[in-house]
């Protein structure tokens, strides 16, 4: 896909590059999904053609098999598992069909429990499971259907008998081949092997249908308003912090020894002494033309105008002290604490970057290490991370998904439920 960006320029041309990458990263992470999805569905139909194959018995299986049942599959390492109730929410459905598991699911197993672990034997006739406490077997001539979950690698039986419904739950990487198996077989006992294979045609028909368009590319014209206010805002904050230290070195390097008026100091409001002998405001400061200019310590190096000679100067001790007045006259409503000058305020170094933990670099401190939820993220929050096309239809708060493309938990169906299942939240530092 190639961005076409016409006669735009600056900040509408950067935003087209950074939005066509996107869409290309979404769309070729979509298809590559959607092709291992429908290699699965064809190898599945070609493996259901081909006649039930005998697989090797391992030696001293403890379980009896009559003359001729054929061995079709051993799993050493499943469990038995239960279903708590049997309205329970989030239970598959009993169809003659083969589900492969859905591609970066987590299995959770909330809705049943393990009963017992061993090993699980499918032949011919019937399902064995040889636990360590118990043996569990189900005859398909007894079994009404056979359900796969979707995304966790457990398959229930629903039995003809009375009971909580069982199942079967395998490793991940041998659940495939297992249900094959396991399916086939109870088509092959119960006569539906034609519809199973019509299923199985079907799922790779409709599958095929659902393959992910190619995204139309960026123009000028569909960039939002808010992008070019994106760089401009960086620059502005930054120099506005800029300033604001600056004016606060400046503030605190060129502080008088004596509060005056309209100045905060420690809770209190500095007022200008006034009276004869009395330095004015402006000499205080050191302003041009003053016979008197305060040191960097404080003190100067003659008596103030009105302080008898052989008077000591105030000391830039002395000058910190509540009680400290001129010869003559006095502050009204001294402060409690006059505020010591004389040394610039200590300024903290700037920050460094933080770690994003491999988040895109984005002005909002949204990352994958830790801090809180984004439940409100930026407008422009897809300019920097490879957003679902519809982000802006759900709420919840910010996700990484398994493909890498950013969603919301709130999504219809779940948030990453077509793209991987959830890798990790976003987090705002």
């Amino acid at each position: 896909m190639t961005a076409k960006d016409g006669e735009a320029r600056g900040w509408r041309a950067r935003w087209v590059g950074r939005e066509n990458e996107r869409r290309r990263t979404a769309y070729e992470a979509a298809l590559q999904a959607w092709r291992r999805r429908d290699e699965e569905l064809r190898q599945l139909y070609t493996e259901a053609e081909e006649p039930a194959q005998r697989a090797e018995t391992p030696a001293g299986l403890p379980v009896q098999l009559d003359d001729d049942e054929i061995v079709l599959a051993v799993e050493p390492a499943a469990e038995l598992v239960e279903v708590t109730a049997r309205h329970t929410a989030g239970l598959p459905t009993a169809t003659l069909t083969v589900v492969p598991l859905k591609d970066g699911s987590t299995p959770q197993r909330r809705s049943v429990s393990v009963v017992d672990a061993g090993t699980a034997v499918v032949t011919d006739r019937r399902l064995i499971i040889m636990g360590r406490d118990e043996q569990e077997e189900w005859p398909y001539a007894q079994v009404v259907g056979i359900a796969h979950h979707p995304g966790d690698p457990f398959t229930l039986l629903h039995a003809k008998r009375p009971g909580r419904i069982r199942g079967v739950w395998v490793p991940r990487a041998a659940a495939s081949a297992f249900r094959l198996r396991l399916t086939v077989a109870y088509a092959d006992a119960t006569g539906a092997r034609e519809a199973l294979l019509d299923r199985l045609d079907d799922a790779v028909v409709d599958h095929w249908h659902d393959q992910p368009p190619a995204p139309a590319p960026a123009t000028p014209a569909d960039a939002p308003l808010t992008a070019r206010l994106v760089r401009p805002a960086l620059v502005t904050a930054v120099a506005v912090a800029l300033a604001i230290a600056a004016v606060a070195v400046v503030v605190h390097g060129s502080l008088p020894d004596r509060p005056v008026i309209g100045m905060k100091v420690d809770g209190g409001t500095g007022v200008e002494p006034t009276g004869p002998g009395v330095p004015s405001a402006s000499t205080a400061l050191g302003a041009p033309g003053s016979s008197t200019t305060p040191s960097a310590t404080g003190t100067t190096s003659d008596p103030p105008p009105g302080v008898a000679p052989g008077t000591a100067a105030p000391t830039s001790a002395t000058t910190t002290s509540a009680t400290t007045t001129p010869a003559t006259g006095g502050p009204r409503n001294p402060p409690s604490s006059p505020r010591a000058t004389g040394t610039p305020a200590p300024t903290s170094p700037s920050p460094t970057p933080a770690d994003r933990c491999g988040a895109p670099a984005n002005p909002y401190g949204y990352n994958y290490c830790g801090g809180s939820y984004v439940y409100d993220p930026a407008s422009d929050v897809c300019d920097y991370f490879a957003c679902v096309n519809n982000l802006w239809n759900g709420n919840g708060y910010l996700v990484q998904c398994e493909d890498g493309l950013t969603s919301r938990t709130g999504m219809k169906g779940g948030g990453c439920a077509e793209h991987g299942g959830l890798k990790r939240p976003i987090y705002a530092a």
